[in-house]
């Protein structure tokens, strides 16, 4: 397990919407496939469009949780798990190899 010390605002803006947490869910689930945005959208419990998936992605990407194949190949968690400690000395992420 490695440990990286992250952005703690990027990190809790990431995961403080409950469709980046689902989105990012997804992801951890198929890991190490990639996602296309076609595929999120029909996984989503709610509809969303794909110009909010976009935006959701691009936070989680900025948080350092997902990156890009690009758009026709599609999208992938960095890690399968990820843990976040937050403590006086900041935001940690530990992250399964």
């Amino acid at each position: 397990m490695t440990q990286k010390e992250l952005d703690g605002h990027k990190v809790g803006d990431a995961i403080s919407d409950s469709t980046r947490v689902e989105i990012l869910q997804h992801l951890l689930k198929c890991y190490p496939k990639s996602l296309t945005m076609n595929k999120i959208e029909k996984a989503l419990s709610k509809h969303v469009s794909p110009t909010t998936i976009s935006f959701h992605l691009r936070k989680l990407r900025e948080a350092g949780f997902v990156i890009t194949n690009g758009h026709k190949k599609g999208f992938r968690a960095l890690r399968p798990t990820i843990n976040i400690t937050v403590s006086d000395n900041g935001v940690r992420v530990e992250e399964e190899e």
